[in-house]
């Protein structure tokens, strides 16, 4: 598979391909050569995903009310609580 084709298939830029290969080629430069395998001549990749507890880490917010008022825009959750509602409709109200 081709970088582009690799790079498509999951979502990467091309700034971030780089940007990390650069990143990795800098850290394998401080290796002693004595300790990396012998030179092939393909190169291959493989996908390393982070352990399941580390995917699901952070909460994703998912708004079920957006108001937009000028360049105001908030995103409300059905968990918000009566204070901040009146607290945004204070707000709102102000402009």
């Amino acid at each position: 598979m081709s970088k582009t084709a690799w790079r498509r298939a999951n979502g990467v830029s091309e700034k971030q391909f780089f940007y990390w290969q650069r990143i990795l080629r800098r850290g394998l430069s401080r290796i002693p050569t004595s300790l990396l395998p012998a030179a092939q001549s393909t190169v291959t990749f493989t996908e390393i995903k982070p352990p399941p507890s580390l995917q699901s880490a952070a909460p994703v917010f998912h708004s079920d009310l957006v108001i937009r008022k000028g360049e105001m825009i908030p995103e409300i959750s059905n968990s918000a609580s009566v204070a901040l509602l009146l607290r945004i409709g204070g707000i709102l109200n102000a402009e």
